[in-house]
């Protein structure tokens, strides 16, 4: 993984640019921008947003990231014991929207709005034609922009993974978190009828907004409520979107006999809470990966960014709509801890003012 100097030299981060040092807080540092490379244009990120998953892992004394704690062997694709990949200071994130302010050499025009994935920094570069690509379409606000180059394909690709298997009936997902509403949004686009569950009451109240009929963890046992009512096979598929092995074992028992249970949080250390001797073993049940790092064989990453943008155009996904609390980006400090209290926050926006 690139250090904080090679990100600055490469042109990655520049300005203001969130980093997280040895002691799990989070700061605010100015780097110097490096020069625009030739075929390059310079972006002004006017507004990031936080991962309330990935990036918390990073975040505090206890950070659980994997990456803090072994190193990843990318020939062998193994995480080892040894020094780990990643050493602090690090600059991370990878929602983030923005304009172009200095063209280089390129003929892209100045002031395009552009979305991309990269990281918490005030300026950053782009190849041309990435720039072109990643165009921000009129119709779109800035708190749209910046989930459409990896927040909004993460629940596009999870929905990759079902394969068509969550149209034949209801199908579920675990967590209302913004991974999982996404997720709920995409699937119900493609012609499912969605219900949406978690353990926190504010969240279920933003997904039945949306529409979704929702059900509490901390009031029912949620594999039985739905079981009862659409019966033992009544469940194809349900998406675990919050990268708990307690949930992920209640989505398992959920789904009927050789369902499918799509897990797309990101899972901390060992998996408490999962009992894989019961309906895991005794109904068959298949459980896929469906991490953003390793894309469905039926698309791309193009793809998965073109059928977001068609989504939330048609009105059909709703990005920048979802809750968000939006602080400057001094102030991301206050913005991490507020994530730590999920009832109250759903996410936190960071921005680097002028517009």
């Amino acid at each position: 993984m690139p250090s904080i100097e090679e990100l600055r030299a490469r042109g990655d981060i520049g300005g203001r640019t969130v980093q997280i040092v040895s002691s799990g807080a989070v700061e605010v540092a100015v780097h110097p921008p490096a020069p625009l490379p030739a075929g390059h244009v310079r972006v002004r990120t006017l507004r990031s947003a936080i991962s309330p998953g990935t990036e918390m892992t990073f975040y505090g004394q206890d950070a659980s990231n994997v990456y803090l704690h072994k190193r990843w062997n990318e020939e062998l694709r193994l995480f080892e014991a040894a020094e780990p990949t990643l050493q602090y200071p690090i600059a991370f994130g990878y929602r983030a929207a923005g304009l172009v302010v200095d063209a280089g050499t390129t003929d892209v025009p100045v002031g395009l709005r552009v979305y991309g994935n990269w990281r918490h920094t005030e300026l950053t570069v782009l190849p041309a034609e990435a720039a072109r690509l990643q165009h921000v379409p009129d119709g779109l606000t800035w708190d749209d922009a910046v989930d459409i180059g990896q927040m909004a394909p993460i629940g596009v690709n999870a929905v990759a993974f079902a394969e068509d298997e969550h149209r034949v009936g209801p199908a579920v997902v675990f967590g209302a978190g913004p991974i999982g509403l996404i997720t709920a949004q995409v699937a119900r686009a493609g012609g499912a009828t969605v219900w949406v569950v978690d353990r926190i009451t504010e969240r279920l109240e933003i997904a039945a907004g949306l529409g979704f009929e929702t059900l509490s963890t901390a009031e029912v046992d949620v594999a039985s409520t739905l079981k009862g009512r659409f019966g033992a096979d009544g469940i194809a598929v349900a998406w675990e979107c919050t990268g708990s092995t307690f949930v992920l074992n209640e989505a398992i028992r959920t789904v009927r006999r050789q369902g499918l249970v799509v897990a797309v949080g990101f899972y901390q250390g060992e998996g408490a809470g999962l009992l894989l001797g019961d309906e895991f073993h005794h109904n068959g049940i298949r459980v896929v990966c469906a991490q953003i790092g390793n894309i469905h064989r039926s698309t791309s990453s193009d793809a998965l960014r073109a059928r977001a943008i068609e989504l939330a155009l048609s009105g059909q996904l709703s990005l920048g709509g979802l809750p968000r609390a939006t602080l400057p980006v001094e102030a991301v400090a206050d913005a991490f801890a507020a994530l730590t209290r999920p009832a109250e926050v759903f996410q936190v926006a960071l921005d680097y003012g002028r517009e």
